[in-house]
């Protein structure tokens, strides 16, 4: 249950406008024989609490961001070794994130949240004796505005004058509290999941180059040792510029820079207060792979120590095979979105920190195989749920300051898909139950929506988003020429394939009769609005000639191949024209991040083997090799060179068949009470391992090809049920496995 909290908001005198980081403070008097402690503490945007000067845990950018009109996270600290008999001191110093942004896009500016940086706090000490003591937020606390952290926000940096110390002291205010429920944070916590050393540090003119060894989301700890009220910026990037400094955003330079024209993102300033320092921002994080720093004496590489600060999800699971471009793509994918994973899962730590839906549901598979994603992705699928009650309708990304309300069903399908694949993944019904009324208002708003348009979806709504333009050279284009009608109208149609599951997960046949009816009526219009017998193909009605795209879609094609909606009868004539556009095309990709998501799936399950294996061996544009070929250790936003992102997730969905295929675990249900393994043993690979990490023990599937004979290993957990399916040339085996290790040779 959430604290009723006994402590109040409070704040400083100061407005929306006023940048700096206020510190509250609060002594008190502790008597001998404390048994436990615990701190409570909210402070919006983020906070950083001490308790008689220490940090009570090794967390940072508390608390994550919420639909703060509806729910404001607190975060609780065992804080009994940090408090002792006598005088006490906890101090809570309180940033803006995105409780108060500045930044117009995306309309943070007009957060209906948007307030001045708050606090409420419970301090709550249990003696040996029984008894209680809880120090709380009120007026008795004091606040100080002469802080060191004099301006911060969560896209353009921070600036820190270590000349000032908070030194006065002042009453504080009492203060509206947010509108949203406080509730504690149960997703994973935010740190510094790993330590780098620069790769390499060149001089350029004044400035000092450093480069990470990977790109990373996070910051560095740079040590400075300047004279009094000298300032060093640090600024952050993706990329270099062409005179070899770091590509700045803002003031109307860089990509999107228009977006910010008064200042530079990423960007953090530091003012000496005349002794050494370790310098490392609290209240931002950036996404970069180069840091530039101006003003600076001397830097050596002991001076900076670089930390990915992501969600501290774990990692469950292992790939790797006899490729070593695949084993690169694997670790690029997993990387990218860890990157991304900043209290939500973000489209770019740049540019956006939001978190878009569609990024996420394409790369769902991906992120459950790779990740223990439970407690992470039901706190995203809350905030979608607290988007739906605010908004009526699931937004394009959550949180939002009322930007992007439309509905998007290729977004916004996620909030259907992502608690499904908690109860597969992870075992867990009760969420699925708890959801339960929320997801079913979804599917029937969707449903009305889709009747009233014949039971097909018009051109509104994102869809198959950067398609590859077919010039590796020329500019990104973001919209699908093809529009959005297939996509969309396949979406719902799966969605509503999936609330058929659940419903009958939860014991409730007539909501899955139902669903079921009005997915049958929307497969029937599917077919009779989209595709075109005499060519054998699906198409939308609408075309929008773009750079140099071919107007057969290879998404268009997938889709309907991939959740259903191909007529037994017409699927071999699908299934040969895509087959011949991936080898008309030289086995390279034509789809944007819906349709990749599918492409070596759709091939895999229809005996398109060895034109799964030329894609995945593909190192030409456009193409996963085609970013490895380039020297680049993460995913890209898009398919051509002049790509905004760098460290871009949705277009690495391959990860899933990794999985799935290669290491051909899949079909999972219920926690892998049940799975299928059956690995694709006729690619052109020479071994795979892969080992997953479920709620009921290691799964495992490794195998091997030499004089050929393929020999399969298998380990089953116990509880779980796998049905092995095994081909290698003209040999089958097939088997029902319960817990325990296998080997088969075929």
């Amino acid at each position: 249950m959430a604290r009723c909290f006994n402590g109040g908001w409070i704040g400083a005198q100061m407005s929306v406008d006023d940048r700096f980081a206020p510190i509250f403070r609060k002594k008190f008097i502790l008597r001998n024989g404390i048994k436990t402690a615990k701190a409570f503490v909210c402070g919006l945007g983020l906070f950083e609490l001490k308790v008689n000067g220490i940090l009570p845990d090794d967390t940072v950018l508390n608390p994550v961001h919420s639909q703060y009109s509806q729910s404001v996270f607190y975060r609780v600290f065992d804080v009994t070794k940090f408090l002792d008999e006598g005088e006490n001191t906890v101090t809570v110093e309180v940033g803006h994130g995105f409780f108060n942004e500045t930044s117009f896009v995306w309309d943070w500016d007009k957060a209906s949240w948007r307030s001045v940086p708050k606090l409420i706090a419970d301090i709550e000490i249990v003696y040996e004796n029984g008894e209680t003591e809880i120090i709380s937020t009120d007026e008795s606390w004091l606040v100080a505005t002469d802080v060191p952290i004099t301006a911060n926000s969560i896209y353009y940096g921070e600036t820190h004058d270590a000349r000032l110390k908070a030194t006065e002291w002042h009453d504080v205010v009492l203060v509206d509290a947010p509108k949203g429920i406080l509730k504690e944070q149960t997703e994973p916590f935010i740190r510094r999941i790993q330590t780098f050393s620069p790769k390499k540090i060149a001089q350029n003119g004044n400035a000092f180059i450093v480069e990470s060894p990977e790109m990373t989301t996070g910051w560095a700890a740079i040590c400075v040792d300047i004279p009094e009220g000298r300032e060093v910026t640090v600024t952050y990037g993706e990329t270099l510029d062409c005179d070899g400094f770091v590509q700045k955003i803002g003031r109307n330079e860089g990509r999107d820079g228009n977006w910010w024209p008064d200042a530079y993102i990423q960007q953090d300033k530091f003012i000496s207060g005349g002794e050494k320092t370790v310098f490392e921002p609290k209240f931002s994080y950036k996404g970069f792979r180069y840091i530039q720093i101006d003003g600076a004496d001397a830097l050596a590489p002991e001076d900076v120590v670089i930390y990915k600060v992501a969600n501290d999800v774990e990692i469950i699971s292992d790939f790797e095979c006899s490729d070593e471009m695949l084993n690169s793509l694997h670790s690029l994918m997993r990387r990218t979105l860890l990157n991304n994973f900043q209290g939500k899962p973000t489209d770019t730590p740049v540019w956006e920190k939001n978190g878009w839906l569609g990024d996420a549901n394409c790369a769902l598979a991906t992120m459950m195989y790779n990740f223990g994603m439970d407690g992470y992705l039901q706190s995203f699928v809350d905030t979608m749920a607290d988007c739906l009650h605010e908004y009526g309708n699931v937004p394009v990304i959550v949180p939002t300051a009322d930007w992007g309300l439309g509905n998007s069903p290729v977004w916004n399908t996620i909030f259907v898909f992502a608690p499904l694949a908690i109860y597969d993944y992870c075992g867990n019904r009760e969420y699925l139950e708890k959801m339960y009324p929320d997801l079913r208002a979804f599917a029937l708003t969707d449903i009305e929506e889709l009747r009233a348009l014949g039971n097909t979806w018009g051109t509104r709504g994102l869809s198959d988003w950067v398609a590859p333009s077919d010039d590796e050279n020329s500019p990104v284009i973001n919209d699908p020429s093809e529009g959005a009608e297939i996509c969309c109208t396949a979406y719902v149609y799966a969605m509503l394939g999936a609330m058929v599951r659940i419903a009958e997960i939860l014991g409730k046949s007539d909501d899955a009769s139902e669903y079921e009816s009005a997915a049958k009526d929307i497969y029937d219009a599917f077919n009779e609005k989209f595709y075109n017998a005499e060519k054998e193909i699906y198409e939308t009605t609408v075309w929008n000639q773009k750079g140099k795209r071919q107007r057969y879609r290879q998404t268009s094609n997938l889709l309907p191949l991939a959740f259903g909606l191909v007529p037994e009868e017409n699927r071999a004539g699908v299934l040969k024209n895509l087959a011949d556009n991936f080898v008309g095309r030289g086995y390279r990709l034509d789809t944007g991040c819906t349709g990749t998501k599918y492409v070596l799936p759709v091939l895999f399950e229809n005996g398109y083997t060895d034109i799964a294996s030329e894609v995945m061996l593909q190192t030409a544009y456009p193409s996963w090799g085609y970013w490895v070929k380039n020297g680049h250790g993460s995913a890209w936003e898009g398919w051509e060179k002049s790509t905004r992102s760098l460290n871009h997730y949705f277009l690495g969905t391959y990860d899933e068949a990794y999985y799935a295929y290669l290491g051909g675990i899949r079909n999972i249900r219920n926690g892998y009470e049940s799975f299928t393994v059956a690995p694709m043993l006729d690619c052109y690979l020479d071994w795979v391992k892969v080992k997953i990490k479920t709620p009921k023990g290691i799964a495992t599937c490794e195998w091997r090809k030499e004089n050929g004979i393929c020999t399969v290993n298998i380990t089953v957990p116990e509880g779980s049920t796998a049905e092995v399916i095994l081909a290698f040339g003209k040999k089958k085996i097939s088997a029902t496995v319960t817990g325990g290790e296998y080997e088969y040779v075929i």
